[in-house]
């Protein structure tokens, strides 16, 4: 290497070099070659060699804002895992470590009350600021371990603080390197194959299959031809016209989905003005989406209403019933799917990208399915790991596969014994409205229908009550008794007088209204807990919501839906509505790994929410378009072939 020759400063300039190099070199090293690389650092610095100043100008500097809630600084990611250079001490690659400073809770009013929190606004938020970090970056050689960093860090911050009651934390798993880049296992080549053999089977088929047009009769072809799936998503005019509105319904209520989720990752991601969050709690138009918690129920009425109007439908034309084909027929619908999604999620997701906090996704998302997997699979996680969820919006299957699951305790009674299905219905109902409200009492609960904190799923509230299958139990039921009503009256023509249709839409609107927009004034500093007030409201509120939904669908299937039910029953939706599964499955993904893999910090606001939501549909749509007709489709079609009875053996049952 050529001599160096340090640049002469003045007499404030050199004072200043020392006292950035104080701040970002490592001092007391006990590495020996860590040592020796921010020897050469230094050296690089007071020379002002490119290298060495890439490297301190990728560390944090004080950001601005902070008290507005910018507390984490990525510094440069991409510069200084880029940095390298040959010294007599080997080379020097950089190395982003990302520092968690936790303030204190009285540093934390503090610095609250310069925004007017009040102390008994500050419990009412508490569980948003209560895991509060300052994240600081710094750029080192690659050769310095975690201790001699912290231990660095841990003196010179709190001294740089002094007054202020903090603790400086590095956990090894948030520094990187480009020698710390992920490299493919044999199985992840395995699994990177299976992905593969499907679109690749998928594509040959379709060709083979688009030249030879409907005058072969092959099985493989028709089950796994991308064109041919592709045909059978786009397809117009299939399925029960007067049941149209559900496409619409299902679409819609996905999207708002997506749109909830898209707000969670700016609660649970770092931004630039988190404290900007506390005034969109209070606002009414943030209700629509605290509140939107209310659309998972709908998903949650409607798959019961089909199954039982599914079950009544069948049975009157066989006359019989077989149990154990309608677990296993619904068990590998969902279960096939989900597992190729698991198996991705659990081996693959950490070649999508780089990023500061990428390791946040490992830890609470990938590390959960490659643990309980099998939970997943099982469809168990609301139970068993509440609180490591494998694929988040997955709890919701926990949810619905044991409520389909039990169906048959309603419906074969129902169909057998009517009077004994009522009175199950109404035991079953009231015990879920009872659990229910029992722990929202117990618990003390606000009615808050979605706390607001980075730490969400680990909450009690989202573990314990909000994914648990007996509390969210009722609209199901309610959706199983609404399909058994729409059987038995499918014969008749039912229509209410125009002025009653008008009463009870009316009614159906203020239900839903007030279930959604109820929970704005939990949130607010001037409403005073009350127990009574905040179980009821958990606890009705969900089923105020479903009883609106019933008369919307009941209107629309008696042709009063009017412009509803037309906007409801458009073509579009029709199309959409194939790939909703796709959709729920594959968007938080797209999600997670955006924000995982982000260079800097975001900014909150309702219209970068809105803009990065509507990024994340279209991504969500393209993606789930690809994996309805190169997976799901071709696996849901093998499940027919080898599970379905024959059309042969249905006649001979009649």
């Amino acid at each position: 290497m050529s001599t160096r020759k340090a640049v002469k400063l003045t007499t404030r300039q050199g004072i200043l070099m020392n006292q950035i190099l104080a701040v970002y070199a490592l001092d007391h090293v006990q590495n020996k070659l860590c040592a020796n690389h921010t020897r050469e650092f230094k050296k690089g610095l007071r020379s002002f060699e490119p290298w060495a100043l890439q490297m301190f100008d990728s560390s944090s500097k004080l950001q601005g804002g902070i008290l507005l809630g910018n507390l984490v600084d990525f510094g440069s990611f991409s510069q200084c895992i880029k940095i390298y250079q040959n010294t007599d001490f080997g080379p020097i690659y950089g190395k982003h470590c990302l520092l968690k400073i936790k303030p204190s809770v009285p540093l934390i009013k503090t610095v609250l009350a310069f925004r007017n929190v009040s102390e008994k606004r500050f419990r009412k938020v508490y569980s948003m600021v209560e895991m509060t970090e300052i994240g600081w970056s710094v750029c080192l050689p690659h050769s310095c371990p975690r201790d001699d960093i912290l231990r660095h860090f841990n003196k010179t911050l709190i001294e740089m603080a002094e007054g202020l009651d903090l603790e400086v934390n590095l956990d090894e798993s948030y520094c990187n390197s480009i020698l710390d880049q992920p490299v493919m296992e044999r199985s992840q080549y395995v699994v990177l194959s299976i992905f593969s053999s499907f679109i690749i089977i998928g594509v040959v088929s379709g060709i083979i299959d688009y030249r030879a047009g409907s005058d072969h009769n092959n099985i493989f072809l028709d089950t796994f031809s991308g064109y041919a799936n592709m045909q059978r998503v786009l397809k117009t005019g299939t399925g029960k016209k007067e049941m149209d509105f559900l496409h619409g319904l299902r679409i819609l209520s996905s999207c708002y989905v997506v749109v909830g989720h898209r707000y969670i990752m700016y609660i649970m991601f770092p931004v630039i003005n988190q404290l900007e969050e506390l005034d969109w709690i209070i606002r009414y138009s943030s209700t629509l989406i605290l509140g939107s918690t209310v659309s998972v129920d709908s998903f949650f009425m409607t798959s019961g209403m089909l199954v039982s109007l599914g079950f009544f439908e069948y049975v009157s034309k066989t006359g019989s019933f077989n149990l154990a084909l309608f677990y296993l027929h619904r068990y590998l619908r969902i279960t096939l799917p989900l597992a190729l999604i698991v198996l991705f999620y659990a081996t693959l997701p950490q070649f999508l990208g780089s990023g500061p906090v990428l390791h946040n996704v490992y830890v609470d998302h990938q590390k959960f399915c490659q643990d309980y997997w099998w939970s997943t699979l099982l469809h168990l996680q609301s139970y068993v790991n509440p609180d490591k969820l494998c694929i988040y919006p997955v709890w919701y299957l926990s949810c619905e596969v044991p409520f389909y699951f039990l169906s048959p305790v309603i419906l074969y009674p129902l169909w057998k014994y009517p009077r004994l299905g009522y009175v199950i219905i109404v035991l079953l109902f009231i015990s879920s409205m009872a659990s229910s409200f029992y722990y929202a009492w117990i618990n003390e609960y606000a009615g808050e229908m979605l706390p607001v904190t980075n730490q969400l799923f680990k909450t009690k509230y989202f573990s314990k009550y909000y994914i648990a299958p007996h509390i969210r139990a009722a609209p199901y039921i309610i959706g199983l008794t609404f399909g058994y009503v729409i059987f038995k009256t499918k014969e008749k023509e039912i229509a209410f007088g125009r002025a009653m249709n008008v009463v009870l839409w009316i009614i159906s609107s203020v239900l839903m209204i007030t279930a959604m927009l109820g929970c704005h004034f939990f949130y607010l500093e001037s409403h005073d807990y009350n127990k009574l007030e905040s179980s009821a409201y958990l606890t009705f509120s969900r089923t105020a919501w479903t009883v609106g939904l019933v008369w919307i669908m009941w209107s629309c299937m008696h042709g009063q839906g009017g412009v509803m039910n037309d906007f409801l029953s458009a073509h579009i939706f029709k199309v959409l509505s194939r790939i909703t599964y796709g959709i729920f499955l594959i968007h938080s993904i797209v999600q997670l790994y955006k924000c995982g893999s982000a260079k800097v910090p975001m900014s909150f606001s309702d219209v970068n929410a809105i803009y990065d939501a509507m990024s994340d549909l279209f991504s969500s749509f393209i993606l789930a378009f690809l994996f309805t007709i190169f997976y799901e489709l071709p696996l849901i079609r093998v499940e027919g072939i080898l599970f379905k009875p024959s059309k042969k053996k249905v006649h001979q049952s009649k």
